[in-house]
């Protein structure tokens, strides 16, 4: 056994394809019987070496009582304490999911493609897909009292040993492997310009690098919140969206719509809302239908059915029915005329509304684009990426030449968006030809930053463009909880603390609008990396770049000479 350990390479490697399989499973997946047998096992096949074990009471004993057994030494000895301690805490960090949801969840498409691809992962057999064990592993540990974590699933993994089918587990730990190593390197290209950008732009607006007005405090314009009812004729269904309205404005205010991403709701992006109107914008958000927490919520509770992929084309069209109907009441409503200008259109999109949002800035659905991701065979993917598998849904649409864009729209605003690597592609995001500011976040695990911004916006061709990027930044960093949450996510997802993360959403969404919506121009010099630098802090730092390009991304990538 000494002279084995000494040849078997980069053991850290092996366990931690082993945690990034089940880890996966729980961040991404969301009658008290008492299991028949629970793991004991976990046996892989390492060529040329041959068989090896993995005790699960040798993991608990390291989670829960900082137990390092001699078998897992032979594991974990090459680990630093910190990644030790690191490991300990997955093992054990609990997620908040009922059983209903995790049952739900796991027979909804794209949860039981994510169940099925960890299950050829973590197989029952050999040769036996994991997926029946995996789901009720996962439906028991959120009913069990100790709630769903790593460990409790393992404990609860109804047959005692569980295949890992290795070269699979390594090729999808790879694959994120390299996602997360070339986004490192694209992020340091892209402080590279940004810093270019910098020092080419500090001349001329000196002035504000001490600017002697904060974007960040709120405005001094006072505004009501009214709620407002109008039918989306293509769904057949009414939708009230909650209406933000300046007071005392001597001119009709810019209207500013805000969707918000799946499975969520207003409420999560209410601060900004709230500072918009307060610096004389009005504001208009929704709650998509089907898409948004109050029907996502009945799905997982097994009271309707999953979304359907129709909704690619139903979300841009409640927008352009709220408008219609928005405009439709300033014409005809003598208390809304001259309150609101719908000819003046700002979009806020997060996440499933980065997609809205492009889409109706002009970018167009890429067939073509998705068929080429697409194509490779489910049985063959072993693939965790969850915004790919999203985009491949849509697949199945019969949607082509739909142009979904609306005129009134005049900029846009995406956090975090989906949509580019498949659905828009590089054909579909170059017919964007307004302003459009996209935020990016290198620690986003559901829309990663290569495929999904950084692609995007060097596609991009409009001449008023702007890449804002957080290398520290999560999917969440810019929005706030909300009570109508449906799923509760873990503090070690949502990243660094709102006071510290949502001050930049509140300065740069003010300068973008105020400089292409509003028409001020002067705010665009507040759109520079010199400004951003002004008001960044050490602890959630952040780049802005105008002019970052397609070959210095692929440069970076190493995908270009």
């Amino acid at each position: 056994m000494g002279s084995l350990r000494l040849k078997l390479p980069d053991r850290k490697t092996l366990i931690a394809s082993l945690g990034f399989g089940i880890a996966i499973a729980i961040s991404n997946i969301f009658a008290n019987p008492t299991p028949a047998y629970s793991a004991e096992q976990i046996r892989f096949w390492y060529a040329p070496f041959g068989e090896f074990t993995i005790y699960v009471s040798d993991l608990e004993k390291f989670a829960k009582e900082d137990k390092l057994t001699k078998r897992l030494e032979f594991y974990l000895e090459r680990l630093s304490p910190q990644q030790q301690t690191q490991l300990r805490e997955a093992l054990t960090t609990r997620y908040n999911l009922s059983h209903i949801t995790a049952s739900q969840f796991s027979y909804s498409p794209i949860g039981e493609i994510l169940v099925r691809r960890l299950g050829r992962i973590l197989q029952m057999t050999p040769e036996l897909n994991g997926f029946s064990a995996l789901r009720a592993s996962l439906i028991l540990s959120a009913q069990s009292k100790d709630g769903l974590s790593i460990l409790n699933l393992l404990q609860r993994y109804p047959v005692p040993i569980i295949y890992l089918d290795l070269p699979r587990g390594l090729q999808a730990y790879a694959e994120v492997s390299q996602l997360l190593y070339k986004k490192e390197q694209a992020i340091a290209a892209i402080e590279k310009q940004a810093i270019a950008e910098s020092q080419n732009s500090q001349n001329e607006n000196k002035a504000l690098v001490n600017p002697q007005k904060d974007l960040r405090v709120a405005g001094e314009v006072k505004w009501t919140k009214e709620q407002f009812t109008y039918l989306q004729r293509d769904r057949n269904v009414k939708i009230s969206a909650d209406i933000y309205i300046p007071q005392g404005l001597t001119s009709p205010a810019p209207l500013i719509v805000i969707s918000h991403g799946l499975a969520s709701n207003p409420d999560t992006l209410q601060y900004l809302s709230q500072h918009l109107a307060s610096h004389g914008f009005a504001v208009a958000t929704l709650e998509h239908p089907k898409t948004g927490s109050r029907d996502f919520a009945a799905f997982l509770s097994g009271l309707s059915k999953a979304p359907q992929t129709e909704e690619a084309l139903q979300r841009p069209y409640d927008v352009k029915y709220l408008l219609d109907a928005l405009e439709q009441k300033v014409k005809t409503d003598p208390q809304w005329r001259d309150r609101i200008n719908t000819e003046q259109v700002g979009l806020i999109g997060h996440s499933l509304g980065g997609y809205t949002v492009f889409t109706l800035a002009g970018a167009q659905l890429n067939f073509n684009q998705i068929n080429k991701e697409c194509s490779i065979p489910e049985p063959n993917v072993s693939s965790f990426n969850i915004s790919k598998i999203l985009q491949c849904r849509f697949s199945s649409l019969d949607a082509n030449n739909i142009n979904l864009s609306d005129r009134r729209v005049k900029a846009v605003l995406a956090l975090n968006p989906l949509g580019g690597s498949a659905l828009l592609g590089k054909e579909g995001i170059q017919t964007i030809k307004i302003p459009i500011a996209i935020f990016s976040s290198g620690d986003d695990l559901f829309t990663p930053a290569v495929p999904e911004q950084f692609f995007p916006f060097v596609w991009l061709t409009s001449a008023n463009k702007y890449l804002v990027t957080f290398p520290k930044g999560t999917h969440f960093s810019f929005l706030e909880r909300s009570d109508r949450g449906v799923l509760v996510v873990p503090e070690t997802i949502l990243g660094e603390k709102p006071e510290f993360t949502h001050p930049y959403t509140k300065a740069l969404s003010l300068a973008f609008f105020q400089t292409h919506l509003n028409k001020r121009p002067e705010f665009g010099a507040y759109l520079t990396n010199a400004y951003v630098q002004s008001i960044a802090s050490p602890r959630f730092p952040a780049l802005l770049t105008t002019n970052f390009s397609e070959a210095q991304l692929l440069q970076s990538l190493g995908d270009f000479p």
